[in-house]
């Protein structure tokens, strides 16, 4: 018979489980999944990074932050796949437990509360990836953390500055690349092969009013005095009707108001970066932007060129 009791509300310690009402039987069968060991919740419950932060929370020593990868998560911030729930320390620990990721610091941990957890600020979290994240990922993260609310540019800056733990340049540099208003990764990475290359910095998330000040369009990034739009197309602009959506807007604005667009593919921006450049920096010139003769090579040590279809 299935089990129709409410889910017990998130990860215990098994040695708790007969004070929580659970025999050792039923904590053996399959209502219940185990996180790590000596840990586990509910079969019901999903697996999210909230769920396995509480249950590593209950086998750390006192005074574990969450950090890192994890912390990002939490914080809303969008990193590279992490299999680890990372915890940080302002004193030596002895402790191992499989999938749970230990971090010593002499530094003092930066410390708030993220649905309840003990978590490094973004700031911190942002500093402290600046050594495990590419220049790319560690923008991209700096800015989602903004688009969020958790940070501004201006707070990421000054923490870089005065941050006395490894990477303070890496960190500071991408603090100043950061930018508000950002939506997603690649938009992130198209704007930095953008400005690697020598290029001119597009605005971010030009807002195109009417009349009366109402928002009719809105452009991902471009220059608005040469009316030129760069435009990410994801998987999802495959879709019929997105795409039948994105044609008329932009026909209506290429028309009516003379705006010129790039449209550029996961392809482009992560197999083919030199052509999208030279095709970027032709349509600038064009319209009278002013470009270097000869791009920055600087953006080469952050994407990859498919060499074969060069």
């Amino acid at each position: 018979m299935p089990d129709t009791s409410p889910p017990l509300p998130g990860p215990f310690l098994r040695a708790e489980a007969k004070n929580l009402g659970v025999s050792d039987r039923r904590l053996r069968s399959p209502d219940f999944r185990t996180v790590f060991t000596g840990v586990v919740v509910d079969a019901r419950i999903p697996d999210t990074v909230v769920v396995r932060s509480r249950a590593a929370m209950l086998v750390c020593p006192e005074g574990g932050v969450l950090s890192h990868w994890t912390a990002a998560r939490l914080w809303g911030g969008v990193v590279s796949d992490n299999e680890w729930i990372h915890v940080a320390f302002m004193r030596d620990v002895r402790f191992r437990v499989s999938g749970v990721k230990p971090h010593r610091f002499r530094h003092r941990l930066d410390i708030r509360f993220r649905h309840g957890l003990p978590v490094t600020s973004p700031a911190q979290t942002f500093c402290h990836l600046a050594r495990h994240l590419g220049l790319i990922d560690l923008v991209a993260l700096g800015d989602r953390l903004v688009k969020k609310g958790r940070c501004t540019p201006d707070d990421l800056i000054a923490y870089a500055h005065n941050w006395p733990g490894q990477c303070r340049d890496e960190a500071l540099t991408a603090a100043r690349l950061v930018r508000m208003g950002v939506d997603s990764v690649p938009e992130s990475a198209l704007r930095l092969l953008i400005v690697l290359a020598g290029l001119p910095e597009p605005e971010v998330n030009i807002r195109l009013r009417d009349v009366d000040g109402n928002v009719r369009f809105r452009i991902e990034l471009g220059y608005e005095d040469a009316r030129l739009a760069i435009e990410y197309d994801g998987r999802w602009h495959e879709e019929p009707a997105q795409r039948a959506h994105d044609a008329e807007r932009r026909s209506g604005l290429s028309e009516r108001d003379g705006w010129t667009f790039v449209i550029v593919t996961a392809d482009d921006l992560y197999g083919l970066p030199e052509q999208l450049l030279e095709r970027i920096r032709s349509t600038m010139q064009s319209l009278g932007i002013p470009v270097p003769t000869v791009l920055s090579d600087d953006w080469r040590r952050h994407f990859r060129v498919d060499t074969a279809a060069a």
